[in-house]
This record gives structure tokens, sequence and C-alpha cells, in this order.
């Protein structure tokens, strides 16, 4: 299947207790919100919001996760992947952006999370201003 993170495209084939991402097989082991891989890297899950996008925390650092990420399945809709607040738009209605450039920065749980685009277009209407409150699955904006 094809995943993307924060604007990057992976293949991944989950494979039992291993994983093969962009052909290169990793061994997980899984042991409650912690992940070690079989070059002893350990990944801590602080949050994960499920939804599509997913979004996720990961030793601290955010991570927005769609499953798919082609132009045919890709949303029109950006949605808030968790509560928070508005603290900078960075794309205005009309502008024309690339798959992950940043659009707006939310700040949940006293963390900056940058929204990325998932697709390739114009954005047709911004939904949210700086300082608003959002919740999960709110429209921040839509694409053409």
């Amino acid at each position: 299947m094809k995943v993307g993170v924060n604007g990057n495209e992976y293949d991944v084939e989950l494979l039992g207790n291993k994983a093969r991402i962009n052909g290169k097989e990793i061994a997980l082991k899984l042991d409650q919100d912690e992940l070690t891989t079989s070059d002893n890297k350990k990944f801590h899950l602080d949050f994960l919001q499920e939804g599509e996008p997913s979004f996720m925390i990961i030793n601290g650092m955010a991570y927005d996760v769609l499953r798919s990420v082609s132009a045919d399945t890709a949303t029109k809709e950006v949605k808030a992947p968790i509560s928070g607040q508005i603290i900078d738009v960075s794309v205005s209605a009309g502008m024309k952006v690339n798959r992950g450039a940043p659009l707006v920065v939310l700040e949940a749980m006293k963390m900056e999370n940058q929204i990325r685009s998932p697709l390739k277009g114009r954005v047709r209407e911004i939904k949210v201003i700086k300082g608003q409150s959002v919740k999960s699955g709110d429209v921040l904006l839509i694409f053409e």
C-alpha cells in the first residue's frame, strides 16, 4: 500500500512482525506503545488520532499519515486532525500549492503541528483564521 507521511510517499508492505518499506525489510517488535526495529531503534507512540488522515505523535514529533496519497483518492477538504487553535495560515484562496506544502499551523497539546497539503492543486477557500479554535474533523480549507 502507499502511505503518505507529512507529504512524503512510501511503499509499505506489512509482513507480520516485519515491514517492507520502499523495498527495505525491517523486523519489528511492538510492546504496548513502543516499537523496536531490528537495528534497536525505539519509537514511542505518544498520541494517535485515527481517521484519514491519521495524526500521530511519535517520540515527540507530529505526523500526518495518509493510507493512500494518489491524486484520484486525495480529498478536496483538509480537516483538523486534532482539536486545537490555529496559530498560522500559510496560504490564501486562489493560491497554487504542491503536495506536502505547509497550509496551516495548529497548536494542540502545547505542540505546533504543521498541516501539509495532501495534493497538488489550487486553494479554493480558507475556512479558518489565525487564533480560531477548531475541533478534530473541522474543515480547515478546500481545494478546487
